[in-house]
């Protein structure tokens, strides 16, 4: 019986090592593709709504609120714009569909 139960779990452990090297690199395939789509980046003019916390920031764009998060490189031009000043932002798109921001010009 112990003999059994050993391997079990050895083909279970087995079995389960070899799907989860198989699983990764095939999303290491997905990631590369959407890395680069990733990068291309977008500008588009808009109204600053405001911040949303202290690394996101809302802008109305084309109607919709857009939040767009801010790294520390542009965390003191995001803190001088006041809300309803017209903004030209540019940002880039993560494969998880947050919106990071590149570039933030006041008009």
């Amino acid at each position: 019986m112990k003999k059994l139960a050993i391997l079990m779990f050895s083909m279970l452990l087995l079995l389960s090592a070899c799907g989860t090297a198989e699983n990764s690199s095939g999303s290491e395939t997905n990631t590369d593709s959407q890395d680069a789509a990733a990068e291309e980046s977008v500008t588009k003019e808009g109204t600053f709504a405001g911040l949303a916390d202290s690394h996101t920031i809302a802008v109305d764009i084309d109607g919709d609120e857009t939040m767009i998060q801010v790294g520390s490189d542009l965390q003191d031009k995001m803190n001088s714009i006041s809300e309803g000043q017209k903004v030209v932002v540019e940002y880039t798109k993560d494969s998880n569909g947050v919106l990071t921001l590149k570039n933030l010009e006041t008009k």
